[in-house]
């Protein structure tokens, strides 16, 4: 049994539960037609926004697409050998990374948000 590969799979569905749940509590206090900041310039303000539906589900759909890449990588690398460790090592840090990176994107732009005055309460 891999149990490398069973402990990479937990940890991306670990990340991937993060980020639902948070993109989840951001979906209710947001109106549908509001737009959200994806990416800052250096002083703060919002460069580039994108509806709530694509904004919220963009780095989560994007990090299922890409765990599911590295599940087959994982399948097809024989276990007990270095790659399998090498490639364990990569799922684990990509997992954490995605959680991470949109965590903190959901902050930035329920900030940005909450300073224009467009959350619900």
């Amino acid at each position: 049994m891999n149990w490398l590969g069973i402990v990479g799979d937990a940890l991306w569905i670990l990340s991937l539960s993060i980020m639902a749940s948070a993109s989840r509590g951001a979906w209710k206090r947001i109106d549908p037609q509001t737009t959200l900041p994806m990416q800052f310039a250096r002083d703060g303000r919002p460069v580039l926004r994108l509806k709530r539906n694509i904004a919220l589900l963009l780095v989560p759909t994007l990090g299922f697409l890409i765990s599911l890449l590295l599940l087959g990588q994982n399948r097809a690398t024989p276990p007990g050998t270095p790659e399998a460790l090498i490639l364990f090592g990569v799922r684990a840090t990509l997992a954490g990374l995605f959680a991470l990176v949109h965590l903190r994107w959901l902050s930035a732009a329920l900030a940005q948000l909450d300073q224009e005055g467009a959350l619900r309460s």
